[in-house]
């Protein structure tokens, strides 16, 4: 059966799911979140894990003027040194908890009002800040500690999230769905991924240096929950049985933020300062 967006908007307002029920579930998943990174960034602090973030520009070298000679290679230069990621990491569930307790508090109304519209542009925003922070972390494990290529992957994963916020968007105006948003927020979230996958299969197959265990499981984990946001969009805007009605895209959303992020994070930061 196909879905247009005026059959999903009617489905909205006669939905099961009351909007008090998704306050109550954004706001027990938003203190679940914000305790747990409060946690972490104790933990954290006590932990160090030491880790350079490079520059890579060129230096240009005369090597002699009779005749001219000169060359030019890289200068990589040291421009911070992480020692306490179990800090940095606690921002994604800190920034995941307190986004959704600011909606169960301060932006409960004009949150309702945007899931009778079949959006909810919060949702979006703060993904677009956690998820990047997360795979920036991730792509540190795999060898990418050039600070101009953390700030590209940052980027482009920030635009692919931030595509969803464009996908609902655009279809409150369309009677048929419009996938361009979606597909653009594909090609603009594969790309770190294409670049995360070069260097890892370049660093298996390096003599020196090995990823650790935990990054295979990292890495395998991340992905399959970078999918399962997906896949619950395109359940919504086709209609598949039980997300036909928004509202219950809404609350696996909820779900996966506090169950998804929960895992991934404490199977990171655990990783992390796991005995090599």
């Amino acid at each position: 059966m196909f879905l247009d967006n005026d059959m999903r908007r009617e489905l909205i307002a006669k939905s099961s799911i009351t909007f008090s029920s998704l306050r109550k579930l954004n706001i027990g998943a938003g203190i679940f979140l914000f305790v747990q990174g409060i946690l972490m960034v104790v933990l954290g602090y006590l932990l160090t894990w030491n880790k350079d973030i490079y520059t890579f520009y060129l230096k240009f070298k005369i090597i002699s003027v009779v005749p001219p000679s000169f060359s030019i290679q890289p200068d990589p230069q040291v421009v911070y040194t992480l020692t306490h990621l179990g800090v940095i990491l606690s921002s994604f569930l800190l920034i995941s908890g307190l986004a959704l307790l600011l909606i169960g508090f301060v932006k409960y109304k004009p949150y309702v009002e945007n899931l009778k519209k079949g959006m909810n542009p919060y949702r979006w925003y703060e993904y677009a800040i956690t998820s990047s922070i997360m795979l920036v972390i991730i792509a540190t494990f795999v060898g990418v500690w050039d600070l101009w290529s953390l700030v590209m992957i940052f980027v482009l994963n920030a635009t692919m999230i931030l595509c969803g916020y464009l996908m609902e968007k655009i279809n409150f105006h369309t009677k048929k769905t419009d996938w361009s948003a979606y597909l653009l927020g594909c090609l603009a979230g594969f790309t770190p991924w294409i670049v995360l996958a070069a260097y890892f299969i370049a660093e298996l197959g390096s003599s020196q240096t090995k990823p650790p265990a935990f990054v295979y499981y990292i890495l395998l984990f991340y992905f399959i929950l970078f999918n399962t946001f997906s896949i619950n969009m395109i359940l919504q805007y086709k209609g598949v049985s039980k997300w036909k009605d928004y509202l219950y895209g809404e609350r696996v959303y909820i779900i996966l933020s506090f169950v998804a992020k929960t895992m991934l994070a404490w199977i990171v930061f655990f990783g992390i300062f796991a005995p090599s």
